[in-house]
């Protein structure tokens, strides 16, 4: 009986297996970074108006917003509206709020519209910016 006391075999399984987990991770980073990311453009065309982007959120948007959340307080803590929007202006006082969520199956967004007094909310998949959609 022939006992193999060399260690090698042993550390060759280990590091094929170390391969194979890394492997795995590399996969899935290549999936999670093919999630879409939409840049905001400065200005876009929707609904036969033009919109600006804002930089930054001014007092006007904590107070539309919170109005807003005020009347739709099914709205608050949602998902569809975490983390700080995209701002953008329109003439006539008009304002659209945008947060844009990467998923598996691409990108989901919504939007809170402020306009003369009324707020309308808009959601949609793929690209919010696009020319002429909503």
């Amino acid at each position: 009986m022939i006992l193999n006391s060399d260690p090698f075999p042993r550390y060759l399984l280990l590091l094929s297996s170390c391969f194979s987990i890394a492997g795995g991770c590399t996969e899935e980073r290549t999936t999670l970074s093919a999630v879409p990311r939409f840049e905001a453009p400065e200005t876009f065309q929707a609904d036969g108006w033009n919109w600006r982007r804002e930089e930054g959120f001014s007092r006007s948007d904590t107070a539309v917003l919170s109005r807003f959340f005020e009347i739709q307080p099914g709205m608050q803590g949602s998902p569809a509206v975490t983390g700080v929007p995209v701002i953008y202006h329109g003439i006539q006082n008009r304002k659209r709020y945008y947060w844009i969520q990467g998923t598996v199956d691409g990108a989901t967004w919504s939007c809170v519209e402020y306009s003369q007094g009324r707020y309308q909310f808009l959601e949609g998949t793929g690209n919010p910016y696009r020319t002429g959609t909503q």
